[in-house]
C-alpha cells in the first residue's frame, strides 16, 4: 500500500514536564556527550582546517571597521577585486570567542553549536518516534557527520538548519503554511552560512509536497497561496544581510568552478576506504529500508536521493544526508509503522528519557562545562593544528625578512598566512580566485604539465616559497636555476630566489 503525505497522527503527542529538577533526557545526554567529546580532544577535529584561520582574520576586520569587506585585501594575486564575506555573522562569533579565549574559545563555541545540534535533532525526533529509532538516527548522524565538524560557519549555522526543515515538514503535516516565526531562522542562517540557499530550494519542495497530498482541489488552492505567501517572505528575508541578494550568487560562483571544484578535498566524492564508519551506515540504511519495505511518498523520496545525491557527490555535503533526511522520513515511518509513535502515556526508563530535562540538571551540567572549558582555555592546553600552520618556517622567513616579498605558498597553509598578515598566493576564498585560476596553480605545485613552475614565479614576481614538504613542486624547485633552500623542517619547505 502506497504511503502518502499527511497529517502525522501523532501531532497532539506533547511531552510531560519534568518530573523533578534533576530529571535526565535523551537530548541533554546526547547534546552533553557531543559537546564533552570535542573539547576533551584538543580541538582536533574541530581546528584541522586552515580555513578556520581567515575567518577569524577577516571577523576582527568587520568588528574593528564596522563594516564588511567588499573587496579582496588578502591576496595579492586578487587583491582590489570584489569579494565578499557572506558568513559575516559567523566570522564575528568566531574572532569573538578568539579574542576572549584564543583556540580554546574557538573549539568551545564549535563545540556548544555541535552539542546543540544534536541535542535539538534528537528531539525533532522524539516528536514523531519513540526514544529507540530518534536516538538511533541521532548517533548515526553524528557519526556521519563526524568528518565535516570544524570551527567554520556551517557548524554554526546547523541549529537553524534543522529548525528550518523542522519547521518545513511539520507545515506539511499538518496541512498548512509554515509559521512565520519559522522565518526567523532563514534571517540567522543567511548571515550565518552559505547553504541557506539549500534551505529556499527546499522550501519549493516542500510546498510542492503539501499540494501533492492535498485531499482536494479547494485545499489544494489554499495551500497554493499560502505557500507561495510564505516562500515569497522567504525570498526577501534571505535578503536580509549586509550584500543583500548577492549572497545567493556565491554559491552559484562556487559551482561555476567546474572541473577545479573536485580538486578541493571537500569537494570531491566521498572515499569509502577512507571513510568506513560512513559507508556502513549507509549500507545498513539501504538494508533496512529494503528488508522493511519502506515507502515514501513521490516528493519525499525525491528529496532523499537529492540528498544523496549531493553527499556523494561532494563529501562536504554528509550533514545533510545524515541529519536532514531522519527529519524528512520521520512522520512517513510514524504512519507506516504505528508502534514507532510515541506514547503520552508510554512508561519505563526510554519513555522518561524521552521528556525534557530537568533545570536543576541543566544548570548542573552547564556549571559543570564552564569549570571544564575555563580550565582548559586558561592552561592553554588546545591550540591550532600544526599541520595548517607552519610556525617555524614562517618565523625563519620573517627573520630573514622574506614576508614583505610575495610567495608561492601551499593552499592549505593560505589561512595561516592571511591571519599573519601575509598577502597569499592562493588561500581557501575559491569563490574569489575562480576556477581556472585554482587548476593552474594544483598543475603547477603538482608539476601536472604545462603551465610551468618558473614561468609562474616569474609571471607573479614570486621572490620565496612556502610549500608542505612533500608537495612535488619542491623537488622541481630544488633543481630550478635562481633559487635555492633556505629552509626545511618536518613540516614545510622555503625556497628562495637568488638575488
Amino acid at each position: 500500500m502506497a504511503v502518502t503525505s499527511g497529517l502525522s497522527l501523532s501531532p497532539n503527542f506533547q511531552v510531560k514536564p519534568a518530573r523533578s529538577l534533576w530529571t535526565p533526557s535523551w537530548p541533554h545526554l546526547m547534546g552533553m556527550v557531543a559537546f564533552v567529546w570535542l573539547v576533551l580532544i584538543k580541538g582536533l577535529p574541530l581546528l584541522r582546517d586552515p580555513d578556520t584561520h581567515w575567518h577569524i582574520t577577516v571577523g576582527n576586520w568587520i568588528l574593528q571597521h564596522a563594516a564588511v569587506p567588499r573587496v579582496d585585501t588578502y591576496s595579492y594575486t586578487f587583491t582590489g577585486h570584489p569579494w565578499i564575506a557572506k558568513e559575516w555573522l559567523s566570522q564575528v562569533f568566531l574572532a569573538t570567542a578568539y579574542d576572549l579565549g584564543g583556540w580554546g574559545g574557538v573549539v568551545v563555541l564549535a563545540a556548544a553549536a555541535v552539542g546543540v545540534t544534536f541535542a535539538l535533532l534528537l528531539r525533532l525526533l522524539l516528536r514523531d518516534l519513540t526514544p529507540f529509532p530518534a536516538v538511533l538516527f541521532t548517533v548515526a548522524a553524528f557519526a556521519m557527520t563526524s568528518i565535516h565538524l570544524l570551527a567554520r560557519p556551517h557548524v554554526l549555522a546547523f541549529p537553524f538548519m534543522l529548525w528550518w526543515v523542522a519547521g518545513l515538514v511539520r507545515a506539511v503535516e499538518e496541512r498548512r503554511a509554515p509559521k512565520p516565526v519559522l522565518l526567523i531562522a532563514m534571517l540567522l542562517w543567511a548571515n550565518l552560512h552559505g547553504g541557506f540557499t539549500l534551505g529556499l530550494l527546499l522550501t519549493g519542495a516542500m510546498a510542492l509536497d503539501a499540494l501533492v497530498g492535498a485531499r482536494d482541489g479547494a485545499e489544494r488552492r489554499t495551500l497554493f497561496i499560502a505557500w507561495t505567501k510564505f516562500g515569497v517572505a522567504a525570498f526577501l528575508v534571505a535578503c536580509v544581510t549586509p550584500y543583500g541578494p548577492e549572497s545567493m550568487l556565491v554559491t552559484f560562483r562556487i559551482f561555476g568552478l567546474g572541473d577545479a571544484l573536485s580538486l578541493i578535498s571537500e569537494w570531491k566524492s566521498p572515499n569509502f576506504q577512507e571513510l568506513p564508519t560512513q559507508e556502513l551506515v549507509l549500507l545498513i540504511a539501504l538494508y533496512v529500508a529494503f528488508s522493511r519495505g519502506l515507502k515514501l511518498p513521490l516528493v519525499r523520496l525525491l528529496i532523499v536521493i537529492g540528498l544523496t545525491h549531493l553527499f556523494l557527490r561532494y563529501v562536504r555535503n554528509v550533514e545533510l544526508l545524515a541529519m536532514l533526511v531522519p527529519l524528512v522520513i520521520a512522520p512517513v515511518l510514524a504512519r507506516q509503522w504505528p508502534s514507532l509513535r510515541p506514547n503520552a502515556e508510554a512508561s519505563g526508563r526510554l519513555a522518561a528519557l524521552a521528556r525534557p530535562a530537568g533545570h536543576g540538571l541543566v544548570a548542573l551540567c552547564v556549571a559543570l562545562s564552564a569549570l571544564l572549558v575555563g580550565g582548559m582555555v586558561h592552561s592553554g592546553v588546545i591550540t591550532a593544528f600544526e599541520a595548517t600552520t607552519p610556525a617555524a618556517a614562517l618565523k625563519f622567513a620573517r627573520e630573514a625578512g622574506l614576508t614583505k616579498e610575495r610567495v608561492f605558498n601551499h593552499y592549505g597553509y593560505g589561512g595561516y598566512l592571511i591571519e599573519s598578515g601575509i598577502p597569499t598566493f592562493i588561500d581557501g576564498r575559491g569563490e574569489l580566485f575562480g576556477g581556472k585560476f585554482i587548476k593552474r596553480y594544483v598543475d603547477v605545485a603538482y608539476l601536472n604539465g604545462k603551465p610551468h613552475l618558473e614561468d609562474v614565479l616569474n609571471e607573479y614576481h614570486v621572490k620565496w616559497t612556502l610549500l608542505s614538504k612533500d608537495l612535488p613542486a619542491n623537488k622541481l624547485l630544488a633543481h630550478l636555476p635562481g633559487w635555492h633552500l633556505a629552509y626545511s623542517d618536518d613540516l614545510a619547505m622555503i625556497f628562495v630566489r637568488d638575488r
